[in-house]
């Protein structure tokens, strides 16, 4: 029989299952929200001004033939996809309380919840790897501009890297351990100021650009390599949307309640997202184009990376300023998008093990293991690594918002998610049917990369896979229901807890 309650904290005498249950895992108290919506504008501004959407736009520009206008229309419209999404998603936060890890449990059982975490959790770390070794450049610009003999180090190569850049990688990864120590609230703290200092950045080297170019003159109205608007479209603008929802958001997507949960209301961490994100992406974007093309001028090739960027303009001071800068702003953006969730995710799985601390620490040493140093000097490895990415994730995505927001109607008993044999234990823990549907749904998407006829299954793996997913969820769910001939339980509708308030839905 349904019920429903409303409770703005957890019971003093709450006691979850041990094997389900930590201090990180159960919902944020009332009074430990502490996230304002400039919170989350911040937040989106350093995520949005990071190295690798600098490294994007460039490659669509010179890898795809785009013109600026047409990198910027990508761009564009795939953010906005992602912003209504994760403006949804994070109501799961907001209202809740509660981290991805346990939010899946609803879906997927209180065990199976493992599966999709950790495929996200492995995804953000790999990011997190991507991330760091751009970050990383910069340090070693910081080191060559001030040190005169680290240049020399170069000659040497470690585990497939020259040894400068592999100390610069070393102090980079050691920083980030350093800032994650201090806990969820001092990432809050350090995004609050360190966020928006790469558009700091970026704006000294947009001016220095324009005047070394002489003036935009005819950079912005270079010509398309496309044929024609069909072509782009069907070839370019279609296949790189859903290239650049992988590469950017799609993780993001599915974990923001790690970081809502902390939002002190629902409308904060909204219109937070809301007017950074999209703000944040114009410019930037805008910002980045021009300074890809006014350097392809200056420099005669281009240059994707703002920290070779910096070298190639000869300024030792701004050279300094801006790799410090930069370095800052890439860690602003790699932690909240790339270790909170695997951090949470460990925690979801060993919850006896790992604490919030560890897992992060953990997320981080193995990041380095990833040796992106290596898979990032080829092109066409690392786009299907991204085309793997949504693949992966976009199926997983498409059951949990099918499962939150149709049939569950938004509605979670979230006491019940802490106990191993409550109201959503499925088959001992497991649910066969998101179980199910998540390696349907996969090994169709991948059947495009191997199938000529149906390669647009792969071509389009995030958008593809998220439909798959929901609708296919939501038909087994119903089918389910029809052959039981009655509501099982853990598809009943429950209650609600940790409601900040109920005005601010």
């Amino acid at each position: 029989m349904a019920f429903e309650y409303k409770l703005t904290e957890i019971p003093n005498d709450f006691h979850g299952d041990p094997r389900l249950t930590n201090s990180d895992l159960i919902p944020v108290p009332v009074k430990s929200r502490t996230w304002t919506w400039w919170s989350f504008a911040a937040l989106w501004m350093g995520i949005v001004h990071n190295v690798f959407v600098f490294a994007w736009i460039g490659g669509l520009m010179s890898v795809m033939g785009m013109s600026v206008w047409e990198a910027l229309s990508v761009v564009t419209v795939g953010n906005i996809i992602t912003t209504i999404l994760i403006g949804l998603n994070g109501r799961v936060g907001s209202r809740h309380g509660i981290p991805f890890a346990v939010w899946s449990r609803s879906a997927f059982g209180v065990f199976g919840a493992n599966i999709p975490a950790v495929t996200r959790g492995f995804v953000a770390i790999g990011w997190f790897s991507v991330q760091s070794y751009l970050g990383s450049t910069a340090i070693n610009v910081l080191f060559e501009v001030t040190i005169p003999s680290w240049k020399e180090l170069g000659s040497t190569s470690v585990l497939g890297a020259p040894a400068n850049l592999m100390i610069a990688m070393i102090v980079y990864w050691t920083i980030n351990i350093f800032v994650v120590k201090k806990g969820m609230d001092a990432v809050r703290r350090f995004e609050s100021w360190a966020g928006p200092m790469v558009f700091i950045v970026l704006a000294f080297l947009l001016l220095w650009v324009i005047k070394g170019a002489g003036g935009l003159g005819t950079v912005l109205y270079t010509p398309s390599k496309f044929k024609s608007i069909n072509e782009f479209i069907l070839v370019g603008f279609m296949p790189m949307i859903a290239l650049h929802i992988s590469a950017n958001w799609a993780t993001m997507v599915l974990n923001i309640p790690d970081i809502t949960r902390f939002a002190r209301s629902n409308k904060g961490q909204f219109w937070g997202t809301m007017i950074g994100m999209p703000l944040a992406t114009l410019v930037f974007n805008f910002m980045s184009a021009v300074i890809v093309s006014c350097g392809a001028v200056m420099f005669g090739k281009t240059l994707w990376n703002p920290a070779d960027i910096l070298l190639e303009i000869n300024n030792p001071l701004l050279s300094v300023c801006g790799a410090i800068l930069l370095a800052i702003a890439t860690i602003s953006v790699n932690i909240p998008a790339n270790i909170v969730s695997p951090a949470y995710d460990l925690s979801n799985l060993l919850p006896k093990i790992f604490n919030f601390k560890r897992g992060a620490i953990f997320s981080i040493m193995l990041s380095f293991m990833f040796m992106p140093w290596i898979f990032m000097q080829n092109p066409q490895v690392f786009y299907g690594i991204i085309n793997n990415v949504g693949a992966l994730i976009g199926p997983a995505t498409g059951i949990i918002m099918a499962d939150f927001f149709i049939i569950r109607k938004q509605k979670l008993d979230v006491l019940e998610m802490f106990k191993v044999n409550g109201a959503y234990r499925y088959v001992k823990g497991f649910s066969p049917i998101a179980l199910g549907v998540l390696f349907l749904s996969t090994v169709t998407v991948f059947v495009g990369e191997f199938v000529p006829q149906v390669e647009w299954l792969y071509k389009y793996a995030w958008f593809v896979g998220l439909a798959l997913g929901f609708v296919f969820y939501i038909a087994a769910v119903y089918v389910f229901i029809k052959l039981k001939g009655k509501i099982p339980p853990e598809y009943e509708e429950r209650g609600t807890i940790g409601v900040e308030n109920t005005d601010d839905e």
